[in-house]
């Protein structure tokens, strides 16, 4: 199997790739289990997925899949109202009245 390489065939030169799936992401803070070959958007994400010492369907454990160009992104659910949007219901009832 051909791995990719970064700074060519759209992939970005700042890529990271895995050697053994050949799977492609870019972020320092990015976690991609061996076992799996599932990309996390932060280590706290990876560790969800590894409870038991085994990888779990991180779409099981409340995690939320993000499309992204290197394929998909598992991490944490954005906060209700988004990430610059009201953090609560609270929040949400209060700015509806």
């Amino acid at each position: 199997m051909a791995l990719p390489i970064p700074g060519s065939d759209g992939i970005p030169k700042n890529a990271i790739v895995h050697g053994a799936c050949g799977s492609w992401w870019t972020g320092a803070e990015r976690s991609h289990c061996g076992g799996c070959c599932r990309t996390f958007s932060s280590l706290t994400a990876f560790d969800q997925h590894r409870k038991g010492g085994r990888c779990n369907n991180p779409a099981t454990i409340a995690l939320a899949a993000r499309q992204k160009p290197h394929g998909t992104l598992w991490g944490w659910p954005a906060p209700i109202g988004g990430y610059t949007g009201p953090r609560t219901r609270n929040d949400i009832e209060e700015a509806a009245a």
